[in-house]
């Protein structure tokens, strides 16, 4: 259901586009606003994870650095019964 969903909104985004493309640039204008729409959302659907840690500038914790979270993280993997991260 989620990989509908987020076809539905990346082709959404790609309508949209294009739209705006047509409007500024008539059908020339529609096929390029069709090209960087594609590119974006490759970039989004392969690399949104990266962009957003990026964005918050996430960085990986030690165990030294923060022994609670580590053993939340590994309880609440336990309880789940799924590896942890």
């Amino acid at each position: 259901m989620n990989g509908l969903k987020t076809a539905a909104l990346l082709g959404l985004m790609t309508a949209l586009i294009m739209g705006i493309g047509h409007y500024f640039g008539g059908q020339q204008g529609m096929i390029l606003a069709f090209v960087i729409a594609a590119i974006m959302n490759f970039v989004s659907y392969w690399f949104s994870d990266k962009i957003v840690l990026a964005m918050y500038r996430a960085k990986p914790v030690t165990r030294a650095e923060a022994p609670e979270l580590h053993a939340i993280l590994e309880e609440l993997t336990a309880r789940a019964n799924i590896p942890v991260p």
